[in-house]
């Protein structure tokens, strides 16, 4: 979660856009990292053990990221470490339970998943007047939600079936991750472009 989920920042001048940009480091490692691991997932044979091993360590490098990550909307920094570190957490679960079963990989998976997606899509229809990059998170939220809830709800979950909705997550989530780098690198660009405009529109 980037983007503060209830209300709207309380000001996001440039000063605050320059803070928010000098993060956007982390998050194109974050995404690469990710993406390749979506790959990896996708080409491996795997036992369910592997398989659990692995995604939990995807899931605790994705929360310490999200942890040390500013909130991409200028709000305070409690919202991205709560649920970073939830997201550790959900990540340590899996890799600590003895004798991983498929059904409780895509339970602590799906729902990690699901709360994911749920807040970036709503963090990001409340900022959406605010930042100009909420669409990305609004994408991204929309991928989630329905392919962890797919998790969550398949009693006869095979292991292939878990294999392909786990990697083309790591998939989209790393390549929109990237994306949004990109765009928090010129947020400070962007703010001057905008302000300028509206500073034209009223001198005229």
């Amino acid at each position: 979660m980037l983007m503060q989920p209830f209300g709207r920042p309380t000001a996001f001048d440039r000063e605050t856009a320059v803070e928010i940009a000098k993060s956007w480091w982390i998050l194109l490692v974050s995404g690469i990292v990710v993406l390749i691991a979506g790959m990896i997932i996708l080409d491996a044979k795997w036992t369910v053990s592997e398989l659990a091993t692995f995604v939990a360590i995807v899931l605790i490098f994705q929360g310490v990221m999200r942890a040390i990550t500013p909130p991409l909307d200028g709000s305070s920094r409690g919202w991205t470490l709560g649920f970073g570190i939830l997201e550790i957490i959900a990540g340590i679960v899996v890799l600590a339970w003895p004798g991983q079963t498929l059904l409780l990989i895509a339970i602590f998976i799906g729902a990690a998943i699901v709360v994911n997606g749920a807040v970036d899509i709503v963090g990001a229809l409340a900022n959406r007047h605010d930042v100009s990059y909420w669409w990305i998170l609004l994408i991204i939220g929309i991928i989630e939600v329905p392919l962890g809830i797919y998790l969550l709800r398949r009693p006869g979950l095979t292991l292939a079936v878990a294999i392909t909705i786990i990697g083309i997550w790591a998939v989209l989530v790393g390549i929109l991750q990237i994306v949004l780098a990109f765009e928090i690198k010129h947020l400070p660009k962007a703010f001057d472009r905008i302000a300028e405009a509206q500073g034209e529109i009223v001198d005229a």
